[in-house]
């Protein structure tokens, strides 16, 4: 059985997603839409695609396959679920599931009228280091968890989009925080009741990008139904590489999940090199390369897991039921960013 997807998008995470689909037997991809034709062309040609390029992603939805991978700025992905669900196609949305709850309670609703499955591509979740912590987690390891902290730090988005409101919905909350507050919720599997969170603006000015309309730090805290206390921070002022870590606290021991640092190559260049880890601003001095970067943090087993669903008929890990639910996570920590009051989670009411 071979499985058709289409790649809308050309960016850095369709590149992740055109490895992970070319790592699996089975899997075809019959072409890829985007608006910069250059860059979908080395993907093409990087991973020997049989399918054309298309500069109108309905061109796309219009062949005949199984599922679209949107990889697009999150202004985009509304629109362009409700088409290809339109179109009988399941989907693989990135993080986040759209702007706001409203958007995504949408793109739910049209899947269940479609019939078809939302697979949300929250990667950590299926990056090994973080599924052997929840391996731990579940198996009483440590305990029932009262505490932990999530932190995702770069030096900011590569993209102009990332740095604007209306094309973002948000900044590094929505952006890198919406990755700690999945895996923070898989990890204790309970429901985040009230949040806190304050944000800023370090750095206004972002060069070539513009300037910076969105909180590029966060920091905040969720509250869970089982009365545990959990903070978040979130930066893109960090002068470093891509760094993420997660800690839990339970009442039998502590678990800590730092897969950007657990690498086992240290380099020190005084010249610098090409590529040493995502966000990387500068590769002089010590710096710690990753190998095998997209299977660290999951992209591969993430998109395995996606197909073996669609052959399978079976639900996803993370859907879109998921996405939804920690976007309604964040959107209270963006209300509380207004009131500088703790609020309340309401959660959409889903069929």
């Amino acid at each position: 059985m071979v499985i058709k997807v289409g790649i809308i998008g050309s960016g850095f995470i369709a590149e992740h997603h055109c490895f992970a689909f070319s790592q699996i037997p089975g899997v075809k991809i019959i072409g890829i839409s985007s608006l910069d034709q250059d860059s979908a062309l080395k993907l093409i040609e990087k991973f020997n695609i049989a399918g054309p390029y298309f500069k109108d992603y309905h061109d796309l939805l219009s062949q005949v396959c199984d599922a679209i991978s949107i990889c697009l700025p999150n202004s985009l992905h509304h629109e362009v679920s409700l088409a290809a669900l339109s179109q009988g196609k399941h989907i693989f949305i990135e993080k986040p599931l759209a702007r706001n709850v409203a958007e995504g309670l949408e793109i739910v609703k049209a899947a269940q009228k479609a019939k078809k499955t939302i697979f949300y591509c929250e990667n950590n979740i299926y990056a090994p280091s973080f599924v052997k912590a929840k391996e731990l987690v579940d198996g009483g390891a440590i305990g029932k968890i009262y505490m932990g902290r999530g932190r995702e730090h770069h030096s900011g988005p590569h993209s102009a989009w990332f740095y604007k409101q209306k094309l973002a919905g948000g900044g590094a909350l929505i952006d890198l925080g919406i990755h700690d507050i999945a895996c923070l919720v898989w990890y204790l599997n309970e429901d985040v009741e009230k949040v806190f969170c304050q944000t800023s603006i370090v750095s206004p000015d972002r060069g070539e990008f513009g300037q910076c309309e969105v909180e590029d730090n966060a920091m905040g805290i969720l509250y869970f139904e089982n009365g545990a206390q959990v903070s978040i921070e979130e930066s893109w002022t960090a002068p470093s590489s891509f760094d993420v870590k997660i800690e839990l606290y339970g009442t039998k021991g502590q678990i800590i999940v730092n897969p950007s640092h657990m690498a086992p190559l240290e380099v020190f260049s005084e010249n610098g090199f090409g590529y040493a880890v995502e966000k990387a601003s500068t590769t002089k001095g010590w710096t710690f390369p990753i190998p095998a970067e997209s299977w660290t943090f999951g992209y591969p087993q993430e998109m395995q897991h996606f197909i073996n669903c669609i052959v399978e008929e079976r639900i996803p890990y993370t859907d879109g039921k998921f996405g939804l639910k920690i976007l309604a996570i964040v959107e209270a920590m963006y209300k509380s960013t207004q009131s500088g009051k703790i609020e309340v989670v309401f959660y959409p009411k889903i069929e």
